[in-house]
Order: C-alpha cells, then sequence, then structure tokens
C-alpha cells in the first residue's frame, strides 16, 4: 500500500461510503484535508444529481456484496471543480470472509478527460458546422435542382465551411448571370426562329402562288404560241395563195386582153362576112332579074320555052330564097355584131377591171407577205418567251422544293428553341424582366410577313432568254 500511495491517490471507505482515511495524492487532487473529509460520506465528491440516483445506490449494493468496480469516474474537488479518476473500488474481506471496508485506487486522469472532452467539444462542434453546410448546401442544391438560381446560402459559417459557403454562392451567382444571358439569348434565338418560320411559310405559300401562276402562265403561253403559230402557218399559206392569185390576176388579164383582140377579129371578120353577104344578096337580085327576064322569053318561045322557064321560075324561087337568107343572115350579122361591140366594150372593162384587181391583188400580196413575216416574228418571239418561262417555271418548282426544305429547316429550328426556351425557361434567376421574358417565349403572333422583313427589299432572280436577271421588289 505504501507503494501503491506513492503513485495513485488512495482512499479507504466503510460499507455505508463514509470516508476513513486518505493519502495526500487524493487529498491533493480533491483539494480537501483530511480532516474536512474523514466521516463525511463519499457523496462529498459527487453531482448531487448522480448521487441521488438509482445507480449510484446500485453501485454500493454492488461493493457490499464483494463485487469490485473499476471504470472512469467523473467527480467534483473543492469548490466544484471537475475531476476525472481513472479508479477501481476495491472490497476489502475480513476474516469472516465477508467485506469490511473497501478501498479506492485512483490515477488522476483530469486533463487527459478534458483534452478528450475538448476535442470531442471541438469534433462534436466542427460536425454540427458540417452537418449545418451539409444541410445548406443540400437546400440550397435542391432549389436549384429545382430552377431556383437564387438559392444562396445565408446561414453564419466560419473557416473552411464559410469559404465552401462563399464559393457556392459565387458559382450561383456566376450561373444566375450565364443563364440570364442564356435567356436573353433564348428569347432573341426564339423570336429569330419565330420570324424565320413565318416568313418561310409566308415565302413558302407565295413561291407556291408564283409556281402555279407560273404555269398556268406557261400552259396558255403553250396555246398562245401554238394559236400564233397556226396564224403564221394560215399567213404563210395566205401569201402563196395571194401570190397564186396575182398570178393567176396576171394571166386572166392577158387571156381578157386576148379575148379583146379575139372579138376585134370576130367584129372584122362579121364586117367581111357582112360585105359577102351583101355580094351574095346582089348575086341573088341579079339572078332574081335573069330569072325573071328568062320567065319572059320562055313565055315569049311559048311551047318550047316552057321547060326552060321552069328552070326560070326555080332559079327565081332559089335566087328569092337566097336573098331572104342573106337578108336574115345579114340582120344575125348586124346584131352580131352589135353584142360583139358590147362584148369588146364588155371585156375592155373586164381588163380594165382586172387591171385594177391585179393591182389591188399585188398590194394584198404585200400585206399578207407583211402579215406573215409578222407572224412569224410573233411566232419565234413567242417561243422564246414560253423557252424562258419554262426556265423560270422550273427555276421556281426548284425554289419552292428549296423553300420547303427551308421551311422544314425553320420548323426543326423553332421546336428546338422552344425546346431550349422550355428548359431554361424553368429556371428563376430572381430578376422580374425574366418572369415577362419566359411569358413571352411561349407565344409569337402568326400571320402575315414578319415585322424583320416588312419595308425590306428583297432581290428576285428570273430566268429569262436563257440568262439570269436581277430584279428589286418590295413585300
Amino acid at each position: 500500500m505504501a507503494a501503491i500511495s506513492r503513485s495513485q491517490a488512495v482512499i479507504e471507505f466503510d460499507l455505508d461510503g463514509h470516508i476513513l482515511d486518505a493519502n495526500d495524492n487524493l487529498l491533493k487532487t480533491m483539494g480537501y484535508s483530511l480532516e474536512e473529509i474523514r466521516g463525511q460520506h463519499h457523496r462529498t465528491f459527487m453531482d448531487p444529481a448522480e448521487a441521488a440516483s438509482s445507480a449510484y445506490a446500485d453501485f454500493w449494493r454492488d461493493l457490499n456484496a464483494g463485487r469490485f468496480v473499476a471504470t472512469k469516474f467523473r467527480r467534483l474537488a473543492k469548490g466544484g471543480g471537475e475531476v476525472w479518476l481513472q479508479a477501481s473500488y476495491n472490497p476489502v474481506m475480513g476474516p469472516d470472509g465477508r467485506p469490511a471496508k473497501v478501498i479506492k485506487l485512483a490515477v488522476d486522469i483530469t486533463a487527459a478527460e478534458q483534452e478528450a472532452a475538448r476535442r470531442e467539444a471541438e469534433r462534436l462542434s466542427a460536425e454540427a458546422a458540417q452537418n449545418a453546410l451539409v444541410e445548406a448546401l443540400a437546400g440550397s442544391l435542391a432549389r436549384l435542382s429545382d430552377g431556383d438560381m437564387t438559392a444562396h446560402i445565408h446561414q453564419e459559417m466560419s473557416g473552411a465551411h464559410g469559404r465552401v459557403k462563399d464559393d457556392f454562392n459565387s458559382a450561383v451567382d456566376s450561373l444566375r448571370q450565364t443563364l440570364g444571358q442564356v435567356l436573353a439569348s433564348v428569347s432573341g434565338l426564339r423570336g429569330g426562329s419565330d420570324e424565320i418560320s413565318s416568313a418561310s411559310d409566308d415565302l413558302s405559300r407565295r413561291t407556291e402562288q408564283q409556281a402555279a401562276s407560273l404555269e398556268e402562265t406557261a400552259a396558255a403561253l403553250d396555246e398562245i404560241t401554238a394559236t400564233v403559230q397556226r396564224s403564221a402557218e394560215g399567213a404563210r399559206r395566205a401569201a402563196t395563195v395571194a401570190g397564186e392569185a396575182r398570178g393567176e390576176t396576171d394571166r386572166s388579164g392577158e387571156v381578157v386582153r386576148e379575148a379583146v383582140a379575139a372579138m376585134d377579129g370576130i367584129r372584122k371578120s362579121s364586117d367581111q362576112i357582112s360585105d359577102i353577104i351583101g355580094v351574095i344578096d346582089e348575086i341573088a337580085f341579079q339572078t332574081n332579074l335573069l330569072a325573071l327576064n328568062a320567065g319572059v322569053e320562055a313565055a315569049r318561045a311559048g311551047e318550047s320555052g316552057r321547060g326552060f322557064a321552069v328552070v326560070a321560075s326555080e332559079v327565081r324561087a332559089l335566087a328569092q330564097r337566097s336573098a331572104e337568107a342573106a337578108k336574115e343572115i345579114k340582120t344575125l350579122i348586124s346584131a352580131s355584131a352589135v353584142e360583139v361591140a358590147q362584148g369588146v366594150k364588155l371585156v375592155g372593162e373586164a381588163g380594165t377591171a382586172l387591171a385594177a384587181i391585179a393591182g389591188k391583188v399585188g398590194e394584198m400580196d404585200a400585206l399578207v407577205a407583211e402579215i406573215a413575216a409578222s407572224a412569224q416574228e410573233q411566232s419565234s418571239g413567242l417561243s422564246q418567251v414560253n423557252q424562258a418561262v419554262n426556265q423560270m417555271d422550273q427555276v421556281t418548282q426548284q425554289n419552292a422544293a428549296m423553300v420547303e426544305q427551308t421551311t422544314a429547316a425553320a420548323a426543326n429550328l423553332k421546336t428546338e428553341a422552344e425546346g431550349l426556351a422550355q428548359l431554361v425557361g424553368r429556371f428563376r434567376t430572381g430578376a422580374e424582366a425574366n418572369a415577362g421574358m419566359v411569358r413571352r417565349l411561349a407565344v409569337t403572333p402568326r400571320g402575315g410577313p414578319p415585322p424583320a422583313l416588312e419595308g425590306q427589299r428583297v432581290r428576285l432572280r428570273a430566268v429569262v432568254n436563257g440568262g439570269l436577271s436581277e430584279e428589286w421588289t418590295e413585300f
């Protein structure tokens, strides 16, 4: 016990817990003198609440039953100071084998326990601060995942936790500014995609209308070209016929001139025949006279001249019929001469008329030739125009196909812009303008040319005569 007393605190109790003796190490540790604690109960060193507990009563029952107790104990020194002891309470057996008293052997571990407590307190404080940081981060990250870009950490933090808080808030501010710029860009992208889509739709409709109009124009030009070609062909045939008519008119004039000459020959022949008929008439008259004289002479001759009188009578009758026939022929020839003269006059007038007709036919031939040449030029020009319109139709059809592709691409761009707007629109940056901006992203007016194109001049290309020409027009 002397050896133990040099290194440890030793105190003796009776079985009721009253102090019997204590060495200097214990007195120094607890701050009491032996006179102050001798006869006092063990609970003098206890926290009143702990001393009143049932565990404390069980502690003494175990010691009275001969069971030792060894562990760390928290005790109160004089003045209420905290003392930690690594101690063992050992029942000492009497001659009868029953516990007679209790000896406590202890080592002062207050400094180590307080250091451990301090470290534990620091650990708990750090753990609490870390838990607070984690909880704040969890709450702010949950708000971030919900799109709230104003999710700052406002709790007071210190040390490394404070730096984490500041870094998190700075990151959120940077992300909020970036998202604000993205929202503004998305707004412009959405507006631009809407304008592009609207312009593409309007351009597609106009291109379709233009293609339909050009197709109808091409069909109409085809019909007009065919009609003009038929007219040109008719004009060429008319020119040929007019030329032939002019030739026939010239030949008819020649025939009329020959007919006039023939009629004049007939007139002359009629005059000669009239003269011959006059001679025949004179011959008949003389024959009649001769027959008359012969009859007179035959009558004088009597019976011998009867036969001669019959012949003279027959000759006289023949001479009379010849004279009558000559008169009739002369009358007919005179009438024929009048008719021939009238015919010559009429043929002359016909020749004059035919000459005038020939002149008019010549003029008609020249006019029809000019008409045929003009119709041929019109046909050639319309063919070129038709070819140009067909080329324009092809180019317009190609443009319409490209416009359809552009419209589809603009629709895809609009869909992607709307999707992007919906994705970034769920973030709340705290700026009041963002709410209006996100609402404006929902609907863009449609119909008619977009404002960005109103009053703008757009260059259209057309194919004319196989070449490209540029014209300006305004929406």
